[in-house]
């Protein structure tokens, strides 16, 4: 024992221990906790040289120090570091299916109500061997330490060199290796994954954190002669409205429901439970699609990135993608110039503009991009009554968020653009007794079993929302648009669910990963009798344009990455935020292709010159991400300003201070508190909300129900044992009788 502490003692033996045990536990995530789609040998081979390199070198710096002890606690730091910054990654890529960027560290703050619920709900029982060897490290420092002993002898400044120049030797093998297998690495990946899978997690975090240095002065050295390439794209991609189309909607109130983590797989979809009985998740969601009332499109993709469902804000309201690392509404939205829906209905048809959410407006940063988009309004939770009861991690539960937004709505100047965002459907997906009314699914995962359940109360919330709109008067002069904002289910649990399709496990491929991210998409005309399903390929980016030429705004003076998916000219490549591709005919995902109907891998059936033109058509696609990104990260539309926002100027109040602005104004007789006949308008709004009736849902799916249940079959007995007993009486009465 004497002998291995005075081994330990030196900072070369003890740099060793540090980058073996740091090494073996990285790997093991790699190949545990991170799908980076390594395949053949020689992919293994750089996956199991790239943890070393960095670490070596970033070790190296404690043997610096003369004095062996400052030497032996630098390295134990190093270690403890390296080790939070992987056992973050770990927890953050099992729910976002990505690594944890600078922005997101940084802007972190902004959504960490909720967090930390998420975060325990990703926790596996083997998490704390991730910290075993910075314990037993940690206790070796301090046997050494307590013995007072320092046999060691001091540092040489050659052995620290050499150590750091092997680390940086040692890296530029591992550069070499991973140019081979891709070229290009660094300057056309569009994949957080590649650089990990190639370089390493610590790597990737050094190049991230000055990646983002490097944007923060791209904006600052910005200006107008950038816009030039941006506008001759949008103008070369301009896709005219369809006539027929153009208008339909025109001076209807815009009522738009998102979703929280709906995916289009649960449309029409039945879930069977454990006794063979079917049940629809999303019946009234159904109805809707099919209503002839109703256009939605069956190929509609999400484009988050890590944003999420910010992201999908950032593209409904611009058309704009999100950032390549990050979030747009925490790193710009306080600071950047937007060309958003709101400040465009306002300007063109005289819009009133409101968001609504159920939780605190700091999270993501919406009070401050809000303003910067123009909204005249937003309720957040400071408009609401929280209390445990009517909320979960993320805010305020669907049936009375709605409930209670009737009484802003009715206030609300016509015509008006109104957004929920409803929040119950979140991650980990977690429903109170009371609410229940629905079977969980019969998985291997806790998550997604309870994913069907949340998404069943979303849609009774939607329902109950559109019948208090038929009955205040609101429904037959609006367009309703309702979307999911991303995908609810994450490509790591994604395999787990493939049971529900008749996919096993270990047939669940990348292919299947990206065709899940559809999300429902539809707008709703009352009165008009020609929707229908559309089966174009499309994403969240063109649903601006889409929308605006409904109601009859011209768009082409808009810098729009989107087009009209109406127009016979919109082009049905759909590009993801993290690179992927899709369209009617392949799917591309990590440099493999698919075929995008059968989902057959197509990478030896394909010739060279045939893969080639299909990755031209993919890096063309991808072009309105370098285009956006430019326009996002250098501000551009700070140098353009269309004709119709001339002038435009941002709200002179904050929204805490809103409620007079909207009691005083100038349009205030439009309001359908003014112009209905009906008194008390919210009072229509009729809910089952146990937090709103003081009764709990009775189902046999929960605790309730199955105690009414259990009380009804008591009450059978009863009846039954009354029966047999008047029975036996009347025998024992018609024997006596018959032996009179």
């Amino acid at each position: 024992m004497e002998n291995l502490k005075r081994r330990l003692g030196q900072p070369t033996s003890f740099l060793l221990l540090a980058l073996v045990t740091f090494w073996a536990k990285t790997y093991l995530a790699y190949l545990f906790e991170f799908n980076l789609g390594v395949s053949g040998l020689f992919q293994h081979l750089i996956l199991l040289l790239n943890p070393l390199p960095i670490m070596l070198v970033l070790l190296s710096l404690g043997l610096y120090f003369k004095d062996s002890k400052k030497s032996l606690v630098t390295m134990w730091l190093i270690h403890f570091l390296a080790s939070l910054l992987l056992f973050v990654n770990i927890l953050y890529y099992r729910e976002f299916a990505d690594f944890l960027t600078t922005n997101v560290a940084v802007g972190a703050g902004t959504v960490s109500k909720g967090l930390v619920s998420s975060t325990l709900n990703v926790l596996t029982w083997h998490d704390p061997l991730y910290w075993l060897d910075s314990i037993v490290l940690a206790y070796a420092l301090y046997k050494i330490f307590k013995s007072n002993q320092d046999e060691s002898k001091p540092n040489r400044k050659r052995t620290a060199l050499i150590t750091t120049l092997a680390g940086a030797g040692l890296f530029g093998v591992n550069l070499g290796l991973a140019e081979i297998s891709r070229p290009q690495l660094l300057t056309r990946t569009f994949d957080r994954n590649y650089i990990v899978k190639y370089l390493g997690l610590n790597f990737f975090t050094g190049y991230d954190a000055a990646k983002t240095v490097q944007n923060n002065q791209i904006r600052a050295n910005a200006d107008e002669s950038d816009l030039s390439e941006v506008v001759n794209y949008v103008q070369d991609n301009y896709a005219e409205p369809d006539p027929d189309m153009f208008g339909k909607a025109e001076g209807r109130n815009v009522i738009t429901v998102v979703l929280e983590s709906a995916q289009q797989f649960l449309v029409d979809y039945e879930l069977e439970d454990e006794e063979g009985n079917l049940h629809e998740v999303t019946p009234f969601l159904n109805s809707l699609i099919h209503d002839p009332a109703t256009y939605s499109f069956s190929n509609f993709f999400d484009q988050v990135g890590q944003g999420k469902s910010s992201d999908a804000e950032v593209m409904a309201e611009n058309s704009l993608f999100g950032l390549p690392q990050g979030s747009a509404f925490q790193s710009l939205g306080s600071s950047n110039t937007f060309h958003a829906s709101p400040d465009i209905l306002e300007a063109e048809k005289g819009y009133t503009t409101a968001s609504f959410h159920g939780n605190v407006g700091s999270f993501w940063n919406r009070t401050d991009t809000y303003q910067s988009f123009g909204f005249d309004f937003f309720f957040d939770s400071e408009f609401y009554d929280l209390d445990d009861e009517n909320t979960l991690e993320y805010g305020l539960k669907d049936k009375v968020f709605f409930h209670d937004s009737a009484q802003y709505i009715e206030q609300l100047p016509q015509p008006f653009y109104a957004k929920f965002l409803t929040v119950t459907n979140h991650f980990p997906y977690p429903l109170d007794e009371a609410n229940i009314d629905f079977p969980q699914a019969n998985t291997s995962d806790e998550t997604i079993n309870q994913y069907f359940q949340t998404n069943h109360y979303a849609d009774q919330a939607l329902e109950e929302f559109f019948n208090w709109l038929k009955e205040s008067g609101l429904y037959e002069n609006s367009i309703i648009v309702v979307y999911g904002d991303h995908y609810g289910i994450s490509d790591t649990r994604n395999p787990a669910m493939g049971e529900l399709f008749g996919i096993p496990e270990d047939e669940w491929t990348a292919y299947h990963n990206a065709q899940m991210r559809r999300i429902p998409m539809l707008f709703h005309i009352p009165g008009e009798e020609d929707g229908h399903v559309i089966d174009k390929y499309a994403g969240q980016i063109d649903l601006l344009p889409t929308l605006l030429h409904l109601l009859g705004i011209e768009t082409d003076q808009y810098l729009f990455m989107g087009q009209d998916v109406f127009s016979p000219d919109h082009n049905e490549s759909v590009t993801m935020r993290n690179g992927r591709f899709i369209n009617e005919d392949y799917t591309i995902v990590n440099g493999d292709i698919y075929d995008s109907q059968s989902g057959a891998l197509l990478n030896d059936q394909l010739s060279d010159q045939e893969k080639e033109e299909i990755f031209q058509m993919r890096d063309q696609a991808n072009q309105r991400l370098e285009h956006s990104d430019n326009i996002m990260m250098k501000d551009l539309l700070r140098f353009y300003t269309p004709e119709s926002l001339a002038g435009r100027e941002a709200n002179d109040y904050i929204y805490y201070d809103q409620m007079p602005v909207l009691e005083n104004h100038p349009d205030k007789d439009t309001s359908l508190a003014n112009q209905s006949d009906q008194d008390n308008l919210p009072d229509l709004y009729e809910t089952d909300a146990p937090e709103i009736t003081g009764q709990p849902i009775i189902s046999e799916f929960n605790e309730y129900g199955q105690e009414a249940m259990d009380d009804e079959e008591i009450d059978d007995q009863a009846i039954d044992g009354q029966y047999k007993d008047e029975e036996e009486e009347e025998g024992v009465q018609e024997d006596f009788i018959d032996g009179e």
